[in-house]
């Protein structure tokens, strides 16, 4: 396995988009409506502490898939046909790199996902499992070495690097498993959206809140 390329997304600043946008703006509204009811706990709103996670977790919910992180390396696999009962032999040898996604689907995020602790003032984020998208192969960078008569038929060439692609996804994924690209995924998704959480909250004047998530 050659160059290998790992790529954090990090979500603060599409956060501060949130915040800073239609979301932001929404909330400022909800909060006039219901100004004089709030109730003020251990130094800040609760019922306004309680209306940013609510909003919050709408516009993750919205955000669907929340690519968190990318891994981009080679496969090399190889395949081999033979005919006339063995006759005659033909091989293909491919070396393709690829790049893949890992993600959360936050649209399976529930507000009962989200817990705010006003004794220890931490929100802490349960989130649905992490998961990795298919293989994007560059095969204008792909190198194939076919061997054999065979090869000089254009439709079994076809055919071995049909095979090979189909080995090289099932090969990349399995690369892409490996506990240490998982763990690095799961690292950076409790970063964004950690991130997600605590912007909006230092906008209304509560920083002091700690977010922690989980899977």
């Amino acid at each position: 396995m050659a160059g290998k390329t790992m790529t954090w997304i990090a979500g603060a600043g599409v956060a501060a988009a949130l915040v800073t946008g239609g979301y932001y703006a929404g909330y400022d509204a909800a909060q006039r409506e219901s100004s004089d009811t709030q109730v003020r706990s251990l130094g800040v709103f609760s019922q306004q502490t309680e209306r940013v996670l609510a909003a919050t977790v709408t516009n993750l919910q919205a955000e669907n898939r929340l690519v968190v992180y990318q891994y981009t390396g080679d496969v090399r696999v190889a395949a081999e046909k033979s005919d006339l009962g063995g006759l005659l032999k033909t091989s293909q040898e491919l070396t393709v790199p690829a790049t893949v996604s890992y993600f959360v689907d936050m649209s399976r995020l529930r507000p009962e996902h989200v817990s705010f602790d006003k004794a220890t003032q931490t929100v802490r984020v349960k989130l649905p499992p992490l998961m990795i998208g298919d293989p994007a192969f560059q095969p204008e960078r792909a190198r194939a070495a076919n061997g054999g008569l065979l090869t000089l038929n254009a439709d079994v060439v076809q055919d071995l690097n049909r095979v090979n692609y189909r080995s090289a996804r099932k090969a990349f994924v399995r690369q892409a498993q490996q506990r240490q690209f998982v763990d690095l995924a799961r690292d950076q998704a409790r970063k964004n959206v950690e991130a997600y959480f605590e912007i909006p909250l230092r906008v209304v004047g509560s920083p002091n809140i700690k977010v922690t998530s989980s899977f």
